[in-house]
């Protein structure tokens, strides 16, 4: 029985790494990319794969699968985000990543990659890679990404928001931290996802 995580990082793998380099990697070089210690099983996960729909065989080339572009999307990591104390917020764009559109839709997706442990409780970890959709709203108990602070000073963070008697919560997911409470929050996107490199 083939591992349903293990299937769709396969796929991620392949994605970007064809991406990266303009062709899709050999099995090895999956193999050696998720910790797979048998190229038969690697083999495995491509067929299913392709059983799936998500690559077809490419004719006349040496390695013979291509990813379906209808299955995929492509989504940029454009920087970092702290689950801490707020850092000035960048924009650095860092590429894109092909994503499996079973399991993320829409235009408006972006990846920022996580600094700090106040959302570890969440299961949001340093060094994490979130997919966020951006919206400038959010319910209460979403986890967003979120701006605050004066002209010059603003600050982004990653917490589970909340509203309450006219001020804006940002609630970190660590025990051992305080929520911000704050008048004014530029809400950049909801958390949808998170990737993480094992």
């Amino acid at each position: 029985m083939l591992d349903k995580r293990k299937l769709d990082d396969v796929l991620a793998f392949i994605n970007r790494y064809t991406d990266e380099n303009g062709f899709p990697p050999t099995v090895r070089d999956i193999c050696a990319e998720l910790h797979i210690k048998s190229t038969a099983t690697a083999y495995d996960y491509v067929n299913r794969l392709k059983e799936m729909g998500y690559l077809h065989k490419a004719t006349g080339k040496k390695r013979a699968v291509a990813v379906k572009a209808s299955n995929s999307v492509r989504v940029p990591l454009i920087g970092t985000v702290t689950a801490g104390t707020p850092i000035l917020a960048a924009e650095n764009f860092d590429g894109y990543y092909t994503l499996p559109s079973n399991l993320f839709s829409g235009d408006d997706l972006f990846l920022l990659t996580v600094k700090g442990d106040s959302m570890i409780e969440a299961g949001i970890f340093n060094g994490d890679t979130i997919v966020v959709q951006k919206q400038e709203t959010a319910d209460n108990g979403d986890i967003v990404v979120a701006m605050f602070g004066g002209e010059g000073e603003e600050g982004a963070t990653v917490k589970r928001f909340f509203r309450r008697d006219g001020k804006f919560i940002l609630h970190p997911e660590n025990s051992a931290l305080s929520d911000y409470v704050l008048d004014e929050v530029s809400i950049l996107g909801k958390v949808v996802g998170l990737l993480r490199t094992i």
